[in-house]
């Protein structure tokens, strides 16, 4: 019997989202004094969500409570969330957080692809 409940690895997922942390600490652009205001935005964006995730109770989600459940599932929506903003080429991103859209930022290869990862669920 399925209950329609998505169950989540939550130690994975929280040690796919300190790599992904970890990924845009070591971009050259996210360094002071002056990070890049898109990479500085969606950073600020996944430590919020891993720090949501960091707040759910383990016992509790296994054992089904609807309020850990709750939290997971929107720290799954802000995880997807921010992998398509990592993959936009419109530029509208980078009006969105006060960069040059003409100039979008390159996340490259590393960022990209520890956000695919962690949305691998």
């Amino acid at each position: 019997m399925t209950t329609g409940v998505e169950h989540y690895n939550l130690p994975e997922m929280d040690q796919q989202m300190q790599d992904l942390i970890d990924a845009f600490e070591a971009h050259p652009q996210v360094q002071p004094p002056s990070p890049h205001p898109t990479a500085f935005f969606l950073l600020d964006f996944v430590r919020n969500s891993h720090k949501m995730l960091k707040t759910v109770d383990h016992s509790k989600y296994t054992s089904g409570d609807s309020s850990a459940a709750e939290t997971v599932k929107e720290v799954v929506g802000r995880n997807q969330f921010s992998n398509l903003l990592l993959n936009d080429s419109s530029g509208k991103l980078s009006l969105m957080t006060g960069g040059d859209p003409s100039n979008p930022i390159d996340f490259g290869p590393q960022i990209k692809e520890k956000a695919r990862i962690l949305n691998e669920y």
